[in-house]
């Protein structure tokens, strides 16, 4: 529901243990991670400065960074091919403004901190899914209504968020 905080919806998620692997991991090792997880992406820790976040692996660094540029996942490093951007928002952020984030910038992903210390991770789908699916129970005959405009609203704020569209559409 529109109002919520990141911070609710890491703590709402099934997985709530934080999913990283060192640098120096080869990509299969990562995949098997992700793939056992069921999660699209996972953190790169550096081993040597008190765990320190480095970088992040997403399902589209696998297609864009090794898949299409040929590279063995066998024989290459997490260090070589993760994003090292990663892009973090305090817990209290509304989802409203981490979607927005999202949008203007290209993310799917963002690492959720309390206080400097990391909770999680959001993706688009997690933001979509809150704004989404109501947060009560609704009657079988009400729901098709219900998602419906729940799914109206969210596509009006994607739209307001988006540089160049018309909100009004």
């Amino acid at each position: 529901m529109i109002g919520k905080t990141v911070g609710s919806i890491v703590g709402e998620k099934k997985i709530q243990d934080l999913i990283t692997v060192p640098a120096s991991a080869m990509v299969s090792e990562a995949v098997a991670t992700m793939s056992q997880k069921g999660v699209g992406a996972i953190l790169i820790r550096n081993k040597t400065r008190d765990g320190a976040i480095e970088g992040i692996f997403t399902e589209r660094d696998l297609m864009t960074r090794v898949v299409n540029a040929g590279k063995d996942p066998k024989g290459t490093p997490m260090g070589a091919v993760m994003s090292p951007q990663v892009r973090r928002v305090e817990s209290a952020t509304s989802i409203e403004n981490a979607l927005s984030l999202m949008v203007v910038h290209g993310y799917r992903h963002l690492v959720v901190e309390d206080a400097g210390r990391i909770t999680g991770i959001i993706s688009l789908r997690d933001l979509m899914a809150a704004m989404v699916v109501p947060d009560a129970p609704i009657a079988h005959e009400g729901r098709v209504g219900v998602t419906r405009a729940r799914a109206e609203d969210t596509l009006r704020v994607v739209a307001a968020v988006k540089p160049g569209t018309n909100p009004e559409r």
